[in-house]
């Protein structure tokens, strides 16, 4: 007999689905020449396995997994608004390419590093972030 939750195939006289644990129901004895419906097997076999649903493609968990070599590059985004917002603040640029984690690390090395050095380290930054927004936006460089 099949499980009617997974579909896997029983001994007919289990009692628990040996998959997925769920309780297994008897089978009925009926009569001779009664009818038990669409779902009913020829004697001495089990009935077609369930149909299982399939998933829905609306689901966020339907869609296929991204590949881990693909990469992915910032769409719809000026490289003029983003080498300005990096010249302006560090790490800035790459919040508006939705870049966050390199918009991040790129504050607050500025943050640390400029303290630390007097403000040589934040120069460095401030160039090497607004280089980066401005080839991440125009499509050159992809997202972290």
């Amino acid at each position: 007999m099949f499980c009617s939750r997974c579909g896997t195939s029983n001994d007919d006289t289990a009692r628990f689905c040996q998959k997925c644990g769920a309780p297994v129901a008897a089978p009925v004895n009926q009569p001779a020449g009664a009818a038990s419906g669409p779902t009913s097997a020829p004697a001495g076999q089990s009935p077609p396995p369930p149909v299982l649903p399939q998933a829905d493609p609306r689901m966020r968990t339907a869609l296929p997994p991204v590949a881990p070599g693909q990469k992915q590059y910032a769409v719809g985004k000026s490289p003029a608004v983003a080498l300005i917002l990096s010249i302006l603040i560090p790490g800035v640029g790459q919040f508006y390419n939705n870049d966050v984690k390199k918009g991040a690390i790129m504050l607050g090395a500025a943050i640390v590093g400029g303290a630390i050095t007097l403000g040589v380290a934040w120069l460095g930054i401030l160039i090497w972030s607004a280089i980066d927004a401005y080839q991440v936006a125009s499509g050159k460089s992809p997202l972290w």
